[in-house]
């Protein structure tokens, strides 16, 4: 069987339909014209936060606000899936609304990344067990912990959104 360009086009066009129909009836059960006000507050905090300094970038309050956000609908009775889901997507809309236009990728949002080059960060402890560093050793205690820890990494890097945040989930 053949497949056409068009027949793919379709369906790739039947699928957005779908997760915008989805999304639209998730912000629908918070009320008329409240969820266009909630993503026009959190674009405000986003822009204000980095305007004064307290976030290096548009994208440093995205975790914090959609904790609060799926936190407070939890409270008001929304399931959690479904609560994360809305925060998503409000946090999605308030990103573009503040200015936002490119997610950084994984490796731009770890410390490591912001650290200018050159500079170097005095470690006493393993980053992966905090085990005091052996001399001679600057970020890992022995071979075990460094590979643990890239391994970890790696899981993190190639994992979709919903598994990271299980991931991270467990192992707090």
């Amino acid at each position: 069987m053949k497949v056409r360009h068009s027949d793919f086009a379709e369906t790739e066009a039947s699928k957005r339909k779908q997760a915008r129909q989805e999304r639209d009836a998730r912000r629908g059960r918070l009320g008329p014209g409240h969820a266009s006000a909630l993503t026009k507050e959190l674009a405000r905090v986003i822009r204000l936060a980095f305007e004064e300094g307290v976030t290096g970038s548009l994208w440093g309050m995205e975790g914090p606000l959609r904790a609060g956000v799926r936190a407070d609908l939890c409270l008001q009775g929304w399931g959690w899936l479904t609560a994360d889901l809305l925060a998503r997507d409000l946090l999605d809309d308030a990103l573009r609304a503040a200015g936002a236009r490119l997610r950084p990728d994984w490796n731009e949002g770890q410390p490591e990344w912001t650290i200018e080059g050159g500079t170097l960060i005095e470690r006493t402890r393993c980053i992966r067990c905090h085990a005091p560093l052996p001399e001679g050793h600057f970020k890992f205690c022995g071979k075990l912990c460094q590979s643990n820890h890239a391994h970890r990494l790696g899981r993190l890097k190639a994992a979709g959104e919903d598994l990271a945040v299980m991931m991270a989930v467990r192992s707090i």
